[in-house]
């Protein structure tokens, strides 16, 4: 028999022939779906990352324009919470927060610090924990700012 008569022979296709395609078909779907999937997941994690730095960034904008003496947990958090955002909330705490970015406000003197209780009143450390839960996780950023009173607030201070 020649390479002729065995090709008008054969016309269709193998059963086997469909089933191995199909094998391999479903072998690149199950890799490319499992691709997409984790390029949404990460690409979801960098939009709340960034969502964390963007409220943070401006809370730290908003302490360093204010007064040494308004810079407290109480002011911070009101600034936080009179945003009038359904996505934000800030308190003492991240627990008892529902929204979907928690913004915890520590505001602490650096003579509160063991060991430095002797020191002027002058440094404030502004620690924020934001945190938001994605598929089970947490994901959060935590950042610490110093807030110095200025040399007039310094004088003030002094002269009490």
């Amino acid at each position: 028999m020649t390479i002729k008569q065995i090709l008008k022979k054969e016309k269709g296709i193998i059963v086997s022939d469909a089933i191995i395609a199909i094998l391999i078909i479903l072998l690149f779907v199950g890799i490319i779906a499992s691709l997409i999937v984790n390029i949404v997941l990460e690409s979801t994690k960098i939009k709340i990352n960034s969502g964390q730095l963007d409220f943070a960034t401006e809370i730290l904008e908003y302490v360093e324009n204010l007064p040494y003496e308004a810079v407290t947990e109480e002011n911070l958090i009101n600034y936080v919470n009179n945003k009038k955002s359904e996505q934000v909330s800030a308190g003492t705490d991240t627990t008892s927060l529902t929204t979907t970015y928690k913004i915890g406000i520590k505001v602490q003197s650096y003579n509160q610090i063991p060991g430095n209780e002797e020191k002027l009143d002058i440094i404030k450390l502004v620690t924020l924990t934001i945190e938001n839960d994605l598929e089970d996780k947490k994901y959060s950023t935590e950042i610490t700012k110093l807030k110095k009173a200025n040399i007039q607030e310094v004088e003030q201070m002094l002269a009490e």
